[in-house]
């Protein structure tokens, strides 16, 4: 018998379910890790949400403190808070919808998993659909079966979704600065002129040559350029490695001279020094701010004055000049691996890390009916349902809820609010 494959209606989505979603979880549910991945992720959901609150609190400090970041904030709108593909102005739309979609399949699925593997029925599961566009995924569990069964079992199930977007969080982040600890600068310091009757036109130098090396190292800066000619000094000579269009790598030696600068030179002006010193210091800086603080990747490369390298930011020399030379923050870099398209990957790791994350410590919050708020109600129904009863359980459990709901709804009112101060 074939798998049935069912479409619903549900304006304006549409939902796929397959039966081919169930025994997938069946299937996945028969591993020894899913099992302690179950009981990993009830430690990890007090961790996770007390990150969360951490977050929340820290950034309602950041705007009731500093003026600068209310107007920023109103100046992206309230719809910059939100986790929407092109409704916050900050969310790429394809870069976006990627991360969302990862995220809830990641999320569902890890319900669906856990609740096959603790012996819960799973009602129906499938993708959601808007017109053609995936933008989510469901796993419906049986509601009666979840409310009757053992509350540990539960609370496993419930803490598997946000606990699996954090570990695809840390995952991805991982993988990202990884790659982004193995760029290099792209070559681009190129010659913009050959001066007549100099040891570089002798050599062969011709204008629009891009200088890769001198003497087998890579001219990451025009230091190390200058450092190699004072090096061999007058009368001496340095072997270039030089990238010409439509002809490719050559390697010249170049005399050093005396031209009247009362130093040694080659004979020759370059352009994109200044650029090329800027993305190698900056790469540097980078690199090392990554590792001692990883929380600078909670700020998007969308996001004005954020320069990951993978963003697509531009950066001018003599911006006050008639027609100031521009370029694009990624493209001045490159992966030994990845190639020129390493920004692509870095964005794809990058919006998979930030929305997992968000996905992930947002649904582990003790905010009913989210996953964080039935865990809390669950935990607090075992510990004290015995002294308070069930209706003292689902008032806290409101009071609760109601607390954090207000912390996150100042974060769109206040900057709104300070201006009527």
């Amino acid at each position: 018998m074939g798998r049935r494959v069912e479409v619903e209606f549900k304006p304006p989505f549409i939902l796929v379910k397959s039966q081919s979603f169930s025994a997938l979880f069946d299937r996945l549910a028969k591993y020894r890790v899913v099992g302690f991945f179950s009981w990993s992720s009830i430690a990890l959901i007090p961790a996770i949400a007390g990150a969360g609150l951490f977050l929340l609190l820290l950034s309602l400090q950041a705007l009731l403190s500093r003026p600068e970041v209310q107007e920023a904030q109103r100046e992206a709108g309230p719809q910059s808070l939100l986790l929407i593909p092109g409704l916050n102005p900050y969310l790429p739309i394809i870069y976006g919808w990627l991360g969302l979609v990862v995220a809830l399949i990641i999320h569902e699925g890890a319900h669906g998993v856990l609740a096959r593997k603790l012996g819960y029925n799973v009602k129906s599961s499938g993708l959601i659909f808007l017109a053609v566009l995936p933008i989510g995924a469901f796993v419906e569990t049986d509601e009666e079966e979840m409310k009757k069964g053992r509350g540990r079992d539960v609370v496993r199930i419930l803490a598997g979704g946000p606990a699996s977007n954090i570990l695809i969080a840390i995952l991805s982040l991982g993988l990202l600065i990884a790659a982004t600890n193995g760029l290099h600068p792209i070559t681009m310091i190129t010659v913009e002129e050959v001066i007549r009757n100099s040891p570089a036109e002798a050599a062969g130098l011709q204008q629009g040559d891009i200088i890769a090396s001198v003497n087998g190292r890579p001219v990451t800066s025009l230091s190390v350029l200058s450092e190699a000619i004072n090096s061999a000094g007058y009368g001496g000579s340095i072997s270039l490695e030089v990238i010409r269009k439509d002809v490719g790598v050559l390697r010249l030696t170049v005399g050093v001279a005396e031209l009247g600068a009362g130093r040694p030179m080659i004979g020759v002006r370059l352009a994109n020094a200044e650029m090329q010193e800027w993305a190698s210091d900056y790469l540097e800086r980078y690199k090392s701010a990554s590792i001692a603080n990883p929380l600078i990747y909670l700020l998007p490369p969308t996001f004005p004055n954020s320069l990951h390298p993978f963003s697509e930011a531009q950066i001018c020399i003599d911006s006050t000049a008639p027609s100031p030379r521009c370029f694009t923050v990624s493209g001045l870099y490159t992966h030994p691996i990845l190639g020129s398209s390493y920004p692509v990957i870095a964005n794809m790791l990058y919006w998979i890390w930030f929305v997992n994350f968000n996905v992930g410590i947002f649904n582990a919050l003790p905010i009913y009916p989210l996953d964080g708020g039935q865990i809390f109600r669950r935990t607090l129904s075992t510990l004290l349902g015995a002294s308070i009863g069930e209706k003292g359980v689902r008032a806290a459990t409101l009071a609760v809820s109601l607390a954090l709901v207000g912390l996150v709804l100042s974060l769109f009112m206040i900057p709104y609010l300070a201006l009527l101060v």
